[in-house]
């Protein structure tokens, strides 16, 4: 595990010259990983942006946060992220999930854990074996130089497990309370003992909403909406096993059935979302368990509290308008802080 904190970011629902004013920010400030989304009802395409990205920066690394297994079949997928890796110098990753509103606005459902992990596990034999049989047909991708390194998106023990077992590292939606961090290394680190691997062999990144405001109401108001969207996430097909307390389940319900997975960044399915949280009344606790949200003072206390836990790599996703704005308190009142 690392000893200090480390960051990487996601920029969704942005234009793309905005995107492209945004990435050198991040790549100078020193996040790790930018995170390009992948939905194409919504977004502009994945690849194209990212490789964008890349010539507009030097050391930040590059990938879909995160894809799908079901819109890309596993070669294809391998070889745009290999041939990103490879535009970038070496700064290449991939990315993969259930799947969300890139499936919903096409008419499908998200990947359950066993087609994730099998979708994961194929890319990585590609790579480094350039040969693998999938869903029944013999697979081959002869080209790649290197392997791109593959991370694994996952909000539940299951997922957490898997993605310990197939993938090089686990990006974890499940919150920064103490007792879900504890619990969520745990299920990551059982699925890598049964891969042979220990817990030091994967890159571990916690997934959080970024909001950064002078005013606190103003940052919380910039999550909000991200808030709601995480929650339907996180708890969408079980709260068994997720240190939900038994009081929010009933909201977490509602959340559920109001939800508009379609167009969840649109400015009208964010004043609901965010009214939503608050209507529920799970705003604050939402706030604690996915985001990181304040003034610099407040974010930096909320880094100490997560790192304390055992989140040591923080991996925020920014979804509002502004973001210059964060990434200027970031740079003045957060960073130097941090060393």
């Amino acid at each position: 595990m690392p000893s200090r904190s480390q960051f990487s970011i996601t920029l969704t629902g942005d234009e793309l010259p905005e995107f492209l004013r945004l990435v050198p920010m991040a790549d100078r400030l020193g996040f790790r990983n930018l995170g390009v989304g992948d939905c194409p009802s919504l977004y502009h395409d994945v690849y194209v942006k990212g490789t964008l990205a890349a010539q507009q920066t030097r050391s930040i690394r590059i990938g879909p946060y995160v894809t799908n297994p079901v819109t890309r079949h596993p070669s294809v997928t391998a070889g745009a992220a290999a041939t990103l890796d490879e535009i970038s110098g070496g700064r290449g990753f991939l990315g993969v999930g259930g799947g969300d509103s890139a499936l919903y606005n096409i008419g499908l459902k998200g990947a359950g854990v066993a087609q994730i992990e099998a979708y994961v596990s194929a890319i990585r034999k590609l790579y480094r074996e350039h040969e693998v049989d999938f869903e029944g047909r013999n697979v081959r991708l002869a080209w790649p130089k290197r392997p791109v390194p593959v991370y694994m998106a996952a909000s539940g023990p299951k997922g957490l497990r898997a993605a310990g077992r197939c993938a090089d590292g686990v990006i974890v939606g499940t919150g920064v309370l103490p007792e879900v961090v504890s619990d969520s290394l745990a299920h990551i680190e059982a699925g890598a003992r049964e891969s042979g691997r220990t817990l030091e062999d994967l890159d571990v990144w916690w997934l959080l909403m970024g909001g950064l405001d002078e005013d606190p109401g103003k940052a919380l108001d910039d999550v909000k909406h991200s808030l709601t969207t995480y929650a339907n996430l996180a708890f969408r097909f079980s709260m068994e096993g997720k240190h939900l307390p038994l009081q929010y389940h009933e909201a977490v319900k509602r959340i559920h059935a109001e939800y508009r997975a379609k167009d969840h960044v649109t400015g009208g399915a964010k004043k609901e979302h965010s009214r939503l949280a608050d209507d529920t009344g799970l705003t604050q606790y939402l706030a604690s368990r996915f985001s990181l949200a304040g003034t610099p003072h407040q974010v930096l206390e909320q880094i100490a509290r997560a790192n304390k836990a055992g989140a040591k790599q923080i991996w925020i996703t920014l979804r509002f308008p502004g973001k210059e704005r964060f990434f200027r308190l970031w740079e003045e009142g957060v960073a130097p802080a941090l060393d």
